[in-house]
């Protein structure tokens, strides 16, 4: 991934167990009053933090069904409602090679949109793979990455309807009230539009309150939640026009006025090192086999290369990529603004 700010490309490689000697199944969950998509992303979450020897990922289009990948000498292992055993290629590989090292980098690294993002209050990701029959190429384009949290004020609020939120508890700030409504939801950065603000969790909210929704973002996404009083929070109705009439409520920390603005940085090789240690920790096998990454990297050219400089096996053939962004560790929004990000 490239642009503005963008670092060099590093190369890595890493190399596959036997693909005949692993299996495929899928997972059918039973629906119950649940969300279904919710509990899908929560079990695949459970499974890849109990078992090791798997690799895993919702079935795409289909809210009710996991694929896992697995050593045909697991298939012992009963998860409940199992289907027979498929062969394992090389998309099914990676699908689940993406979702389960996302999975198991946070909360060291959390998703952000497309980028893999490390601070003290989001520690957040983005993946993207591509795999032949026997190796995998990683990508990685360390980057510095603007996210800086909003204010009510950002809303364009008249200050009188701001005092009086301020003073009443019981106080809602109304979609009229503010000149511009539309809003990013972390960690998808979809966009949606703010209905309405409160101190007060809405009573259609699956949530009572703060902290339950700190222990579903916990579960679902591996977000460590800022830690706030509960008088404290603010709470945000936002609607999505894909979804319809449905409400969802988030707290004011996990919206965003603006999309990700990559900007310049002067050292990343830091950034970039903890990533790729954390990276090359989970890495070290697929599916109980040894899966060791190359330690060195190799870089993008526009020159011929000689026969004997290009002996990397398949390196045509391959076009698994995995984006990363990094943060200095400290709250986002505390770092210098970047006088060249664009605005929306």
């Amino acid at each position: 991934m490239s642009g503005a700010g963008g670092g060099e490309q590093s190369l890595f490689f890493l190399i596959l167990p036997d693909l005949s000697k692993l299996c495929c199944v899928t997972l059918s969950l039973q629906s119950d009053d649940e969300e279904v998509r919710n509990k899908q992303v929560k079990t695949c979450r459970d499974l890849l933090l109990l078992y090791a020897d798997i690799v895993a990922s919702p079935v795409l289009g289909c809210f009710s069904e996991i694929t896992m990948v697995m050593a045909v000498s697991s298939l012992c292992v009963v998860f409940g409602q199992m289907g027979s055993p498929q062969r394992v290629l090389p998309g099914i590989l990676q699908t689940c090679l993406s979702y389960s090292l996302t999975s198991r980098l946070a909360p060291n690294w959390n998703k952000v949109g497309q980028f893999l993002i490390a601070g003290s209050m989001f520690p957040l990701p983005v993946m993207e793979l591509s795999a032949n029959e026997s190796q995998l190429c990683v990508s990685v384009e360390a980057n510095t990455v603007r996210l800086p949290p909003i204010r009510l004020e950002d809303f364009d609020i008249p200050p009188t309807v701001l005092r009086n939120f301020h003073s009443q508890p019981d106080a809602v700030i109304q979609t009229f009230s503010m000149s511009s409504n539309w809003c990013y939801i972390l960690p998808s950065m979809k966009r949606g539009q703010i209905v309405s603000i409160s101190h007060r969790m809405p009573a259609k909210s699956p949530f009572q309150c703060y902290a339950d929704i700190q222990n579903h973002w916990s579960s679902l996404y591996g977000y460590r939640l800022p830690q706030i009083d509960e008088e404290e929070v603010i709470y945000c109705n936002v609607y999505f026009k894909l979804v319809g009439e449905r409400l969802f409520t988030y707290p004011l920390s996990c919206i965003r006025t603006e999309p990700v603005q990559r900007c310049p940085r002067v050292d990343l090789q830091g950034a970039l090192s903890s990533f790729l240690s954390h990276l090359r920790e989970s890495l070290q096998t697929v599916c109980g086999f040894p899966a060791r990454m190359t330690s060195k990297p190799c870089y993008h050219t526009t020159s011929l290369l000689s026969i004997a400089s290009a002996q990397v096996p398949g390196l045509t053939s391959v076009r698994f990529s995995l984006s990363s962004s990094f943060m200095e560790q400290r709250p986002l929004g505390t770092g210098r603004k970047c006088s060249n990000s664009p605005k929306k």
